[in-house]
């Protein structure tokens, strides 16, 4: 067991105590895993090499018996490639094991980057499809697997991960496509678009048996994935639709929408629907623009005791470079030093300074092009800030990137300035950059299978 501050706080002690037990380091989705070391794991120059040959990889989870789980068969357009979940010895460089994740049934579904994590008890869960499943960690077994509701039909909903609240209990939600798109995968909403769909699901499970202990209905499709506070003494989740963000509140066995505090209304104009919101002690964020647009990205701070407290900036509004703005991945914060990290894949890189009175401040700002989850590293002393690098994409008919390869450079978190690179590397837009305890990083990849990539020297 690893004591760490980062530990005490409900949405990190959720979950099974490694760095890197679920993807966004807790269940407010910070993208913070405070108790990584980045600087211990190589000597010299940081370096990447694949170690399992696996398609479709979304991320990997990691548990404290070191044991290394891989949830796979979800990004790619075949309708051949099934999701999967592959238990990897990093020692041996092997696969121990590889679960087929039963389908839902239907001649057809929509697959989908779902989610995996380590619960605080020990057992792997993952949602995919129209499913939640929970597996042995040691056979990979699925000991139980739940069917979820399905408000666009099976062959449209999917649930696109979840998160787990302090009592233990698992929450989802479900996202929809259209009905007549034949598109895997996160592009079907760029090439289908999101108008018309009908609101999600919001699923409360109970981890034990798999069984439903309550379901509802959001306000209206919910495109960014689920996110847990607490805040004041109670535990609230954050749903952010396509037009607004809304907060339920977790009241024992069930969820309560919270009327007295919103929803927000967050976009504007021409601005696309937000990712993911991201917990930041006594706010939340939210940034625009997880489909591609013309209009540039706005970051919004909506405090937690007052939605009508708010601020915003337009970090990268002279800075495209291609006339668009596009980013499907969500924004990771810094309580402690009050400072969020975002990006956009056509303007660039940012660290905002926040001041609960006056607003977001550039700190430093890169021209370095992302469409990953940014990942910050180590603690506020030595904190270091870890994402790909696109270079100066082209956007296609749809205003997704064109780029040869990604690479991978670590910055100090304090001023920005690089520490190291990794070029050359295969797709990772959109995917997550998962630490370990010593600092390196599991790189997802759709069709290169998944790489280890170590940390620069001192």
């Amino acid at each position: 067991m690893i004591a760490a501050a980062w530990m005490l706080t409900a949405s990190a002690a959720a979950w099974d105590p490694a760095v890197g037990s679920f993807e966004h380091a807790g269940s407010d989705r910070t993208g913070l895993f405070a108790a990584a070391s980045p600087f211990v794991a190589s000597v010299g120059e940081p370096a990447g090499r694949k170690v399992a040959e696996l398609p479709g990889v979304w991320s990997t989870a990691l548990d404290s018996q070191g044991r290394v789980f891989v949830l796979g068969g979800v990004i790619a357009d075949s309708p051949d490639l099934t999701p999967f979940v592959s238990r990897h010895d990093p020692g041996q460089q092997r696969e121990v094991w590889r679960a087929r994740l039963p389908l839902p049934g239907g001649a057809e579904y929509w697959n989908y980057p779902g989610g995996i994590g380590v619960h605080r008890n020990g057992f792997v869960y993952v949602a995919y499809a129209t499913r939640l499943a929970k597996l042995d960690p040691v056979s990979g077994e699925v000991l139980a697997s739940v069917d979820l509701p399905a408000p666009n039909g099976v062959a449209d909903t999917t649930y696109n991960g979840f998160i787990v609240l302090s009592d233990g209990a698992l929450v989802t939600k479900s996202h929809h496509r259209k009905a007549d798109c034949a598109v895997q995968g996160f592009r079907a909403f760029i090439v289908c678009g999101v108008e018309g769909l009908p609101p999600s699901a919001v699923v409360m499970v109970d981890p034990v048996d798999l069984k439903i202990r309550w379901s509802g209905r959001a306000e209206e499709l919910i495109g960014g994935r689920i996110t847990a506070t607490r805040f004041r003494g109670r535990e609230y989740i954050y749903l952010a639709g396509v037009d607004k963000l809304h907060r339920m509140r977790v009241a024992g066995r069930r969820l309560v929408k919270d009327t007295r505090w919103g929803p927000v209304a967050y976009r504007e104009g021409r601005e696309t629907g937000g990712t993911a919101a991201v917990g930041f002690g006594d706010w939340v964020i939210i940034q625009t623009n997880a489909l591609p647009t013309p209009a540039p990205m706005r970051l919004v701070a909506v405090s937690q005791a007052d939605a009508a407290r708010r601020h915003d900036i337009h970090p990268f509004r002279e800075n495209s470079v291609a006339g668009w703005s596009f980013m499907p991945s969500k924004a990771s914060t810094d309580w402690e030093a009050r400072r969020v990290y975002t990006s956009d894949a056509y303007g660039g890189f940012a660290a905002l300074d926040f001041d609960p009175e006056r607003g977001f401040s550039i700190a430093w700002r890169s021209g370095q092009y992302t469409g990953s989850f940014i990942t910050l590293l180590g603690d506020r002393a030595s904190r270091v800030v870890v994402a790909t690098d696109i270079g100066a994409a082209r956007p296609d008919a749809y205003g997704s990137p064109r780029y040869p390869s990604e690479q991978l450079v670590w910055r100090r978190a304090d001023d920005g300035s690089e520490i190291g690179r990794v070029r050359d590397l295969p797709r990772n837009f959109g995917l997550t950059l998962v630490p370990t305890e010593r600092g390196a990083v599991y790189y997802a990849t759709g069709a290169n299978g998944l790489w280890y990539v170590t940390p620069p020297g001192r």
